[in-house]
């Protein structure tokens, strides 16, 4: 069992502050105002860095995966733009890469699972290659979208493998905030290559800031009783 009194209060003022900056870019999101959006918008997932490390746990992995989303919300502020929406999704590559690195160190599984995990993602790389290609005419950024998909799945399946070899149920969190994530970036890329709709942004976000708030809680109170 974890004993909520031991988080420090610092913990649950930044949540706070999270939940707060979240809403109010939420609301900007839903009114369309682009230059409140841009301004709020690193704000979130910066709260959410401060309020995770000061829980001073020892789970590197867990913070650099955080930042790695905080750098991508810095760079897809101009997602229209070829150079910002790639280094943005290398950031968030990065992001999900170190969320399967945390389930590989919290459980360490046996080299089996390594190998089943790379033919997975190879095998959804190049299957789901043909179908984002009829989307994404650039070729380069359509395999890379592909495998970016690929790692969010792929980080979803390892929460749940980790939850089913007994590791919390918490992190049931982190499964459900893979989903959100997979849905939040389905929102992106029909406003980004196959046509935008209104209030696009309060759905890639709304659905977004979910899955990280998911998914940091499921890592880091499963990392309290590891």
């Amino acid at each position: 069992m974890i004993d909520f009194a031991s988080i420090p209060v610092v913990t649950y003022v930044f949540l706070g502050v999270f939940v707060v900056v979240s809403g109010i870019h939420l609301y900007f999101c839903f009114v369309e105002n682009e230059l409140a959006r841009k301004i709020t918008k690193p704000m979130t997932t910066g709260a959410l860095l401060v309020a995770a490390m000061v829980m001073n746990i020892q789970a590197v992995t867990i913070y650099l995966a955080l930042f790695c989303g905080f750098l991508g919300d810095v760079f897809l502020l101009k997602k229209h733009k070829v150079l910002p929406f790639v280094l943005g999704m290398l950031a968030f590559m990065g992001n999900h890469i170190l969320n399967i690195a945390s389930v590989c160190i919290l459980v360490k599984p046996e080299w089996p699972y390594y190998v089943g995990g790379a033919l997975f993602l190879i095998l959804f790389s190049f299957i789901g290659y043909h179908f984002v290609s009829k989307f994404v005419h650039q070729k380069k950024l359509a395999f890379g979208g592909t495998v970016y998909l690929g790692l969010i799945v792929l980080s979803f399946i390892a929460a749940v493998v980790a939850c089913a070899r007994g590791y919390s149920n918490y992190m049931l969190l982190a499964a459900f905030g893979g989903v959100s994530f997979i849905v939040s970036d389905l929102f992106l890329a029909k406003s980004s290559f196959i046509r935008n709709f209104k209030r696009r942004d309060f759905f890639i976000m709304s659905t977004y800031l979910l899955a990280q708030l998911l998914i940091v809680s499921g890592f880091l109170l499963t990392w309290m009783i590891r």
